[in-house]
């Protein structure tokens, strides 16, 4: 058996510990020792300690770019800390690579592109770049000219979206909502039931997922838009531990609320529709029946 080295692979990896690896061996190879990198580590930034000195690698520019210089040799009791990758943004559109990209000495647009593998043969360049921000005052979405000035006169914040338009959709708006934020983990909604129920006078009533940024008009929409009959101005939002709120253009929907629409006269159809689509849930049944009882 030839010479082995023992090195430490400690932080954002699959399986962090201390592994046996040939004199020869590269970063790479310890690292998939270790299981890879988890999907919150950084590979701009990984810490390789040698001797009491440390030195910061990036490694993507091995796995982009084949630079040997970022997936170093190791010495017996190297130690290689993968860290959280911080400072994130994502990139769509046309781009060659899109995906979410961690910044380590890009600093703006024209940075990120070059970054991103540049652009592909589609990309419209008399239609603006959008970049969209959300922070506590709400969402900011940010025109910036396509071209390589004001590319690198931006400057990029953390969890920035960035998209870059193609010519085949220059004059099409859209409203740049986000499931989720560059470098942010999923969302956590603590309820008993994420979904959202319509019911009553719309023509597929029935639970749907839950969406951050959907308003009632738009889980209306999901449902297949309100009836003829609905009384469109009486919608109630009806809560799981029970009560209700009119609908107005303030009413924010929240994980497990029901959207009832009322009908001029409830036929037998509906009655049964509603009781259907209410029997798909175990809790709120008799809470959601009793508040429209008493509506």
């Amino acid at each position: 058996m030839g010479l082995t080295y023992q090195v430490h692979v400690l932080g954002e990896v699959h399986k962090p510990g201390t592994y046996r690896v040939p004199a020869s061996s590269r970063l790479s190879e310890a690292l998939d020792k270790a299981g890879g990198i988890q999907g919150q580590g950084s590979r701009r930034r990984i810490a390789l300690r040698r001797g009491g000195r440390e030195r910061g690698i990036d490694y993507l520019s091995f796995e982009l770019y084949g630079n040997l210089d970022a997936n170093p040799y190791l010495l017996d009791n190297d130690v290689v800390r993968v860290p959280l990758q911080r400072n994130v943004v994502l990139i769509e559109g046309t781009i060659k690579r899109p995906g979410n990209y961690e910044l380590r000495d890009e600093k703006n647009l024209e940075d990120l592109l070059k970054l991103a593998g540049g652009p592909t043969p589609g990309m419209g360049i008399s239609a603006p770049i959008k970049v969209i921000r959300i922070s506590d005052e709400g969402k900011e979405v940010v025109e910036v000219e396509n071209n390589k000035v004001r590319r690198e006169q931006f400057l990029l914040r953390d969890a920035d979206t960035v998209v870059f338009p193609h010519i085949l959709t220059a004059n099409r708006k859209f409203d740049y909502n986000l499931a989720s934020l560059p470098g942010d983990n999923e969302l956590f909604y603590p309820s008993y039931d994420e979904r959202i129920f319509v019911l009553g006078a719309v023509a597929k009533p029935g639970p749907y997922p839950f969406t951050p940024y959907y308003d009632i008009q738009q889980y209306l929409t999901l449902a297949g838009g309100t009836t003829r009959l609905a009384k469109v101005k009486k919608i109630q939002v009806l809560v799981p531990g029970g009560g209700s709120q009119p609908w107005t253009a303030e009413t924010q929907i929240n994980p497990g609320n029901t959207i009832f629409v009322p009908e001029k006269y409830m036929s037998a159809e509906s009655v049964l529709a509603l009781v259907l689509a209410l029997t798909t849930t175990v809790l709120g049944i008799t809470t959601t029946i009793l508040t429209i009882n008493n509506n």
